[in-house]
């Protein structure tokens, strides 16, 4: 997924919606991912540089967007000025560290 925002801007906000990929029962992995820390890494493409390493992300849910009652949850992080302070071509991730016990999941 590519997503552009202007250098010094702190929007949009960066959206990633979970896709159900069948490992999980849906209301299991609901429940799962609300009850984890959430965080947010980037770094430069070219040099590999860390810009943001491992900052406090949100869980949102996705009807606070587009008004359906489903319980489905965007992964939400929001840039500070200084963040995008340096124009490029950045790869980042959202880190899930489940409370329960059962694991880290990298989201690309």
């Amino acid at each position: 997924m590519n997503f552009h925002i202007n250098k010094n801007s702190t929007l949009p906000v960066i959206n990633l919606e979970l896709i159900k990929d069948g490992r999980y029962t849906y209301r299991e992995f609901n429940d799962m991912i609300q009850n984890a820390d959430i965080f947010f890494s980037m770094s430069n493409l070219e040099t590999g540089v860390m810009v943001i390493g491992k900052k406090p992300a949100t869980l949102t849910n996705k009807s606070q967007y587009n008004g359906c009652d489903d319980e489905e949850y965007y992964l939400t992080y929001q840039f500070s000025q200084k963040e995008t302070s340096r124009p490029g071509t950045y790869i980042g991730s959202f880190i899930i560290e489940f409370l329960d016990g059962s694991g880290t999941l990298i989201v690309p």
